[in-house]
C-alpha cells in the first residue's frame, strides 16, 4: 500500500494535488475502475480522528480474517465508518482522487486502449488526462507482467546490474510481424504461426549471440497490434528467455545509448530452397554464413514467418532448441490465466 500523508509544507505537484482533494475530506485512494471503488495500493491521507478510525477497522478486520485482502477491507471500512452520523467528530470524510490524474490500470492502459506507448507532443499542464501524475500499474497478474507492462510503456527506469538499457557492447536482433491482411478478424492461426517466428527469432539469436527485440504482435476483432502479454504468460516466459528479449518499445527508451538506435542495419533472412508445404527451413551454417560477420549494434531481419531453424545435435544447441519447442503457456492481457 502505498499512503501519501499531507502536511503544510512547500508543494510539488504531487503535494498540490493531495492537498487541493484532501480540503473536504480526511482520506482519499486511487479510484479503482469505478467511480467509489476505492485502490488499496494508493491513497492520500490527512492525519484526522476519522482516517485513524478507518486504519484501525481496518487492522481489526485483517487480523481476524485470513481471506480479506487490503483492498476489500479498505472498502468496508470506509463504508462502515462513514455511516456512523454526521455529528460524530470522528466520522470519516472519503472522496476519490482525481480521476484524470491519478489511474489504475484498467483506466490507463485498457479503457484508453493503450498497448503500447503513445506520444502526445509534449506534457500539457495539469487536469488533463494526457497527462496523469501516477499511474498504478494493476489489473495484471504478476510481478513479471507488471514489469513487463511497464518497460513497455517506457514507465520502468532501473537498469540493473546487466546495464539491461545501457549496455554499449551488447548486440540486437530484430524482426517484424507483418500485419495480416483481413480486417473482419483475426485469420485462423496467426497467433501460432507469430508464436513460432518467436521461437525461430530466439533461436537466431541464440546462435548469433543477439537480445531479440520483440515485434509487435496481433490479436482481436477487430485486429489490432497487441504486445507479447496479450498471448503468451510473462512470468512462465521469463523463467526460461529472462535476458534473451527486450520489449518493442526498447529502442526508444532514454537509457538506451544512440550508438545502439542508430546502429541499426536491415539484412533480410534468404531463403535457398529446402522450402516444405508448413513453411521454409534454414539450417544453423546458413544462418551463421548470412549474418555470422555483422557487427551492427542491431541486425533486422525482416519477418520470420513460417520460417524454422533446423538445429545440429551438438549438446549446447540441442538443448536450447529442446527449450524453444516447448508450447509457449497462452495467456491474455491481463494474465489471469
Amino acid at each position: 500500500m502505498h499512503m501519501i500523508k499531507v502536511t503544510h509544507s512547500r508543494n510539488t505537484g504531487y503535494m498540490y494535488c493531495f492537498q487541493s482533494e484532501l480540503v473536504k475530506c480526511d482520506i482519499a485512494p486511487l479510484s479503482d475502475g469505478r467511480p467509489y471503488n476505492y485502490n488499496a495500493g494508493f491513497v492520500a491521507i490527512k492525519a484526522t480522528m476519522g482516517s485513524r478510525r478507518v486504519y484501525a477497522l481496518i487492522k481489526q478486520m485483517t487480523n481476524e480474517s485470513k481471506t480479506l485482502d487490503d483492498q476489500k477491507a479498505l472498502n468496508r471500512a470506509i463504508r462502515m465508518t462513514t455511516r456512523r452520523r454526521k455529528r460524530d467528530e470522528g466520522v470519516p470524510r472519503a472522496n476519490v482522487l482525481d480521476r484524470n490524474q491519478f489511474l489504475s490500470g484498467l483506466d490507463y492502459f485498457e479503457r484508453s486502449g493503450r498497448k503500447f506507448p503513445k506520444v502526445f507532443g509534449g506534457c500539457k499542464p495539469l487536469n488533463t488526462s494526457k497527462c496523469p501524475l501516477v499511474v498504478h500499474n494493476n489489473w495484471i497478474v504478476g510481478k513479471e507482467a507488471k514489469v513487463y507492462r511497464f518497460r513497455e510503456h517506457l514507465m520502468w527506469l532501473y537498469d540493473g546490474n546487466d546495464q539491461y538499457y545501457s549496455s554499449e557492447t551488447r548486440k540486437y536482433l530484430m524482426y517484424t510481424n507483418p500485419k495480416p491482411t483481413t480486417s473482419s478478424g483475426l485469420p485462423k492461426n496467426v497467433t501460432e504461426r507469430e508464436l513460432s517466428a518467436l521461437r525461430t527469432a530466439l533461436a537466431i539469436g541464440h546462435l548469433l549471440d543477439r537480445v531479440v527485440i520483440l515485434p509487435r504482435f496481433h490479436c482481436g476483432t477487430p485486429i489490432r497490434e497487441c504486445p507479447l502479454n496479450s498471448i503468451v504468460h510473462i512470468k512462465t516466459f521469463d523463467a526460461r528467455f529472462a535476458g534473451r528479449y527486450r520489449e518493442n518499445s526498447f529502442l526508444k527508451h532514454p537509457k538506451v545509448p544512440d550508438s545502439v538506435k542508430h546502429g541499426l542495419v536491415d539484412r533480410r533472412l534468404v531463403m535457398h530452397g529446402s522450402g516444405k508445404s508448413s513453411g521454409a527451413v534454414i539450417e544453423i551454417n546458413d544462418i551463421l554464413r548470412q549474418f555470422g560477420d555483422t557487427t551492427a549494434a542491431v541486425l533486422n531481419v525482416g519477418s520470420l514467418l513460417d520460417v524454422q531453424v533446423v538445429f545440429d545435435e551438438t549438446s549446447d544447441r540441442s538443448k536450447f532448441v529442446s527449450i524453444i519447442q516447448k508450447t509457449f503457456r497462452r495467456s491474455n492481457y491481463r494474465q489471469q490465466n
